[in-house]
């Protein structure tokens, strides 16, 4: 029988609205974006698929986990992220799930021990070493799915299966509560069907199998089938994407509120002073590098999908579009955040004192500091935007809405800047400090960081514990991990002593603090454009034309961009997927494959368009009529600040008495309107 042997690899006050002014629309100003590129960590062949990521989503007693890239054991945590080539174990009485995907689940019983050789979105395979497992394929799996263990490869036949595994030394027992499985040894092969069991006793080169009934269901097969009622039956899967893992965690940690325009939002169930990214902390993973844990049992679903916005006075979650005939399949990142450079200097050297994380807005471009990556910035011009574009992966904003743009509403809302995070960089990723919040005048100097972060990994940034694994869990046996397969595994991850020097020498070579100039010309700035989801992926698409060439310099104009992105969309997805928001004084920007040649670029710090309209506010014609204007304005925002809204709209009402024309007046009058509204909807919904 065809198979192979596999050894397991060893492994606004005036202040405010001046700044928002400087930042965002005077000409030949200095804007300071920081962008890193680093080599990649994986093969050229390996390029061309997207890793998937599983998350450990539920841990009782001792679970370990044992990192692909160094080999060494640690204690596991709730939202932990897995990749291909880590591997997991259960110590006395314990127990682990894993969700490898949407619809693949990995349970393990006490003393047990598996391994992920790779997990992707068209092929899952896992390994059992020992122990106990119970795995459900859901009936919308895409994925083609081999388990293997030392002595046999089983391949679930049934998009809506449950199967129950046993491996002790050379038996393994596969029994089948639902679905099919094919079964192969070295020697022969087998259909194993619902009701049924089948038992493979002997080394790789000399197993057999024995087909019989299945035994009657026990306790570990109720706690299984309890588990899988609650992840199907969750209420949340009405109202996000169906391919997002871990929606059963929102129907108890918090309540979903219906917002116009954006249909239902999640509120978790948290404090008055809690902040999204806050309660966690980040780890370097293979490829996606710095990924957010949060420590938060939900923490998983709301931190690598959907956008975050502050809706009165409290921070709400929207899951993005979502269709559900099943066109739109969102990326998993890592964490949608904007960071930032805090207490560095211009110049060539890319220290910060912190480094600072903000949950991004539906209105925020996303600016991925992964994937393959390259160190192309060396030498490039700051003023060859032909050069500097090609070299920019964005994923653009879910919704043309400033209202909703985090990063440039930290600039004259204090509210929302509470919510920027931050830690000292030379201990970002330890687990060893608490984020602080960042101050006004400490923002306002930090460049927006497009790329990697200019910090090296260290083996203590790749535990999302610091706890050693118990010896309980971690099983030995004396034996050297070898499996029997079907399917080549993937390539085991490359070493983390490698990985770390490929981002130092980029960090020596690439890593320059580099002032941006604005463009002159704002009717030619050249803009990204988002087209519709190829996959599901939200993404932006080169220019038509070279920046430099004789007829490259003008791009469409909103109304036909509008009209080019819906051209491929089903009518549903046409009204929630829209064109990016033009950035003023921005460099265009050209995308990649999601996940791959995905390259960092310099980059321009997203300004909402309302604040654009402020300039008429530092004209000297308007005398003491724009004085009133501006206190008005002020005390309004203040008022914000305190979620006072109710004064804040009088003081927005007396500033358009006085400029009945003001657009920044229109628009902070709308959001406070919004702001009291959802704040009575929140009260009401909690009574």
């Amino acid at each position: 029988m065809a198979g192979n042997l596999h050894a397991a690899q060893p492994k606004t006050s005036l202040d405010d609205v001046a700044f928002l002014v400087r930042w965002g629309m005077k000409r030949n100003f200095l804007v300071r974006v920081f962008s890193l590129g680093f080599l990649t960590v994986l093969s050229s062949a390996q390029a061309q698929i997207l890793p998937g990521v599983a998350r450990i989503s539920l841990i009782q007693g001792d679970v370990s986990t044992q990192r692909g890239d160094t080999g060494d054991w640690a204690a596991a945590a709730l939202n932990q992220p897995l990749v291909g080539g880590d591997g997991i174990s259960t110590g006395d009485n314990s127990k682990a799930e894993l969700q490898l995907e949407h619809a693949n689940i990995l349970r393990l019983g006490n003393n047990s021990q598996a391994k992920i050789a790779t997990v992707e979105r068209a092929q899952i395979q896992v390994q059992i070493w020992q122990g106990l497992a119970y795995y459900s394929v859901f009936k919308d799996s895409e994925a083609e799915v081999e388990i293997d263990t030392p002595n046999a490869a089983i391949r679930p036949t049934s998009k809506d299966g449950v199967y129950r595994i046993e491996v002790t030394g050379f038996e393994t027992r596969v029994i089948v509560r639902a679905g099919a499985v094919d079964m192969a040894t070295p020697q022969t092969s087998s259909h194993v069907e619902m009701g049924q069991e089948a038992t493979v006793r002997g080394t790789a080169l000399a197993a057999g199998n024995v087909l019989g009934g299945a035994p009657a269901m026990d306790s570990w097969d109720s706690w299984n089938i309890d588990r899988d009622v609650v992840i199907n039956n969750a209420q949340s899967w009405s109202y996000t994407n169906r391919y997002f893992v871990g929606s059963e965690d929102l129907d108890v940690y918090g309540h979903w509120v219906n917002m116009p325009d954006y249909g239902r939002v999640w509120s978790p169930t948290v404090g008055m002073d809690w902040f999204p990214y806050r309660h966690g902390r980040w780890v370097w993973e293979p490829y996606w590098g710095w990924t957010w844990v949060s420590h938060e049992p939900w923490g998983w679903t709301p931190y690598h999908y959907g956008r975050w916005f502050l809706y009165g006075k409290s921070w709400m979650w929207w899951p993005g579009p979502v269709d559900d005939g099943g066109n739109i399949r969102p990326e998993w990142a890592p964490a949608y955040v904007s960071f930032f450079g805090l207490g560095g200097h211009r110049g060539t050297s890319v220290k910060f004192g912190s480094v600072g994380w903000l949950p991004l807005g539906p209105g925020d471009s996303f600016y991925p500091w992964y994937g393959l990556n390259g160190s192309q910035l060396n030498g490039v011009s700051v003023t060859d935007a032909t050069n500097i574009t090609r070299l920019t992966r964005i994923v653009a904003p879910l919704r043309d809405d400033n209202e909703f743009s985090n990063v440039s509403l930290a600039a004259i809302d204090g509210r929302i800047r509470k919510a920027i995070s931050a830690l000292p960089a030379d201990r970002f990723g330890t687990g060893r400090s608490a984020p602080k919040t960042v101050s006004r005048r400490a923002f306002r100097d930090a460049p927006i960081l497009t790329g990697n972060l200019p910090i090296v990994p260290t083996r203590e940034m790749l535990s999302a514990t610091n706890r050693p694994a118990k010896s309980s869990s971690v099983l030995s046996g004396g034996r050297q991990e070898r499996y029997f397969t079907k399917r080549q595994p993937a390539a085991a991850p490359q070493s983390f002593d490698k990985e770390a020097a490929q981002v130092q020498e980029s960090i020596e070579k690439a890593g320059q603090l580099i002032p941006v100039r604005e463009v002159t010309q704002l009717d030619s700035v050249d803009r990204a454009r988002p087209t519709a989801p190829k996959s599901g992926i939200e993404k932006t698409v080169e220019p038509m034309k070279d920046a430099q060439s004789e007829h490259g310099s003008r791009f469409q104009t909103d109304e036909s961009l509008r009209a080019t992105s819906s051209s491929g969309m089903s009518r549903s997805t046409r009204g929630m997927i829209r064109p990016a928001p033009a950035y003023r004084n921005a460099k265009s920007r050209t995308a990649s494959r999601p996940g791959g040649n995905s390259h960092t670029a310099l980059s321009r710090v997203p300004v909402a368009t309302s604040t654009t309209r402020k300039t008429t506010l530092a004209g000297g014609s308007h005398g003491a009529v724009a004085h009133a204007l501006q206190s008005y304005i002020d005390l309004a925002n203040r008022q914000m600040e305190k979620g006072n809204y109710t004064a804040a709209i009088a003081n927005y009402k007396q500033a358009l008495q006085v400029d009945g024309s003001n657009s920044s007046a229109k628009v902070c009058l709308g959001r406070a309107r919004r702001a009291m509204q959802a704040e009575n909807e929140i009260i009401a919904s909690r009574r």
